[in-house]
């Protein structure tokens, strides 16, 4: 694949895995952490080694349902917690106060869902204590009004004091559906704490089921040293896995038996190697309908991998369900100094998956080393780039957000920095073969499917080959990413998308040419307002989509917009909706 895209952009790509030579053009990203306003630095009263030191975290996401990705960050125990509320073109104002939110705490993370269905993204926030200690029961699930501001439910949603609470010390959160029943459930992880699980009960309140659900219990310091859950479907049942990263040597693999029970699997597949667990991001790194698994941990300051130290892991999948190989030295991803967060996005649009790693610890000798953003070169293989491509800050990373801030149909970065400013890395791609395809998912038509896409998998074929991606939230190290799936597709032009959802349904696009879309699950095909009914509003919606040449507005799957698909449309509305 490589040699389809090797004139781009003077690429990085080229220079570093083929020439070996300098770069030669300009950086694929620029530092605009000032410029868009979000210079505020995590602030801590600790002067020693504390809690502080493992954070911040944070989560990108549409909370005023306006168009754009805004963004809520830790504070810190010296600095409330910041919501910076996007204007639509990629510029930011903290608006935490008026939206209840600006608390000064030790923070830790931060997940965003629509926990209650209402259209409305929830945000939850883990704690390890109020500023000046360290206490139980402190973090918070805030409920979105929709009138810009949130309310604490955490009481009432069962997880609050008395509730069992989200463990001793939290650290990160992470929502997805793992019981296919159309609503958010919420993992927790937590180091002293271990691992929670809570089932949405469907009625704004969550129960406890770590000990029912889960093979082997996670509570506690003898389950695992918890830092980061995630719900993925690992092996295309529908059926989220869910995957714990944690501290020595205790990370889990947790199979979603399908019944609202998992099973541990560590270490007999092949993963849990990884000696100190922190962040995680998966992906199909090679291309070959397969997801990988990708865990960060620590190196030895020699940068060689070692008994407790491991390095960085890539658990590549075999093919046979749920067992992987460790890969990480041979594919280029091993050498990460003390990583933390990660994250898998096509960074320039070639059609592969890349990896973005934070990393630094003071106190260790592996501080002022800046992030690593290993470049894939359309097999796997990967080479860090960080530098010749404008990444240069050596803070001390640790949560990392990936969206589309400005709305150009690329993927910018946010780097979270440990009682230091945050970075944030806008991706400048321009000029020819960009090209790249994100899709937004709008499931409130259809009853059983969790808001806004959670669950579904994508499956896209092009000239150049196929990709696959999974509807999860990017929940790693503290923090979560945009809502949505990206594809790069280089210098294609179009590409056909099979979307498989979560209740079993499948969706094929065809010729779908690069830009940005909202796909709506429909109960039938005429409703693409998605309301359940069929009616003017649907024949409105029908025009607006055709003249934007949306593909949901191709009633007849051919890849082209003309008097078919309206004939197709005016037929399926005639047959009216189950």
């Amino acid at each position: 694949m490589m040699s389809q895209f090797a004139g781009r952009l003077g690429s990085c790509a080229v220079l570093m895995l083929v020439a070996g030579s300098a770069f030669a053009g300009q950086p694929l990203v620029s530092d605009q952490t000032d410029a868009v306003g979000l210079g505020t630095p995590h602030a801590s009263l600790e002067t020693t080694f504390g809690v502080d030191f493992f954070t911040p975290g944070g989560a990108a996401g549409d909370f005023d349902n306006d168009g754009d990705q805004d963004l809520f960050i830790i504070g810190g125990s010296a600095s409330s917690d910041q919501l910076y509320i996007n204007d639509g073109s990629g510029s930011f104002t903290d608006q935490a106060a008026a939206w209840g939110v600006a608390r000064v705490h030790k923070g830790s993370g931060a997940a965003v869902g629509d926990f209650d269905n209402d259209g409305w993204l929830d945000l939850m926030v883990t704690s390890l204590g109020p500023a000046s200690s360290y206490e139980y029961d402190y973090s918070v699930l805030y409920r979105n009004n929709g009138d810009g501001t949130f309310t604490d439910v955490t009481a009432t949603a069962g997880v609050g004091a008395g509730n069992n609470s989200f463990l001793a010390d939290a650290m990160s959160p992470a929502f997805g559906d793992y019981d296919l029943d159309g609503d958010l459930d919420l993992a927790v992880a937590g180091w002293y704490g271990g691992g929670s699980l809570y089932r949405n009960n469907g009625d704004g309140t969550f129960s406890d089921v770590t000990l029912t659900a889960l093979d082997f219990n996670i509570t506690g310091v003898s389950g695992l040293r918890g830092y980061a859950p995630r719900f993925v479907d690992m092996d295309g049942d529908r059926y989220p896995e869910l995957l714990f990263v944690a501290d020595f040597e205790t990370s889990k693999y947790f199979r979603n038996d399908g019944d609202g029970t998992f099973t541990n699997l560590t270490p007999g597949n092949g993963t849990g190697l990884d000696s100190n667990g922190m962040g995680n991001t998966f992906g199909d790194y090679n291309n070959d309908g397969i997801f990988d698994w990708y865990v960060t941990s620590r190196i030895g300051v020699n940068g060689i991998p070692g008994p407790g130290a491991s390095g960085n892991l890539l658990y590549m999948g075999t093919g046979t369900p749920h067992e992987f190989v460790e890969q990480s030295v041979s594919r280029g991803v091993n050498f990460g100094y003390w990583g933390w967060g990660a994250l898998s996005i096509d960074i320039d649009h070639d059609g592969d998956q890349d990896i973005f790693a934070t990393n630094g610890m003071s106190n260790a000798g592996l501080d002022m080393t800046p992030s690593r953003m290993y470049l894939n070169d359309g097999t796997g293989n990967f080479a860090d780039i960080a530098a010749v491509c404008g990444m240069t800050d050596a803070g001390q990373g640790r949560g990392v957000i990936h969206a589309d801030f400005d709305g150009d149909n690329d993927q910018d970065i946010v780097l979270l920095n440990s009682r230091q400013k945050h970075v944030y890395y806008r991706n400048d791609l321009s000029g020819n073969d960009i090209n790249a395809i994100t899709l937004r998912f709008n499931t409130s038509a259809v009853d059983g499917l969790a808001p806004n896409g959670f669950g579904t998998r994508v499956e896209l074929s092009s000239d150049s080959g196929n990709q696959l991606r999974y509807m999860d939230a990017g929940s790693n190290y503290l923090s979560q990413s945009e809502l949505s799936i990206h594809f790069g597709i280089g210098s294609d032009a179009d590409a056909d998308l099979t979307i498989k959802w979560a209740n079993g349904d499948v969706t094929n696009l065809v010729g779908v040419k690069p830009g940005i879309y909202t796909i709506r699950a429909l109960v039938c095909a005429a409703d693409l307002s998605g309301d359940g009914n069929l009616n003017f509003f649907d024949v409105s919606a029908f025009l607006t989509m055709y003249q934007s040449q949306h593909p949901q507005a191709d009633m007849n799957g051919d890849g082209l917009f003309n008097f078919f698909d309206v004939s197709a449309f005016l037929v399926a509305y005639q047959g009216g909706c189950p």
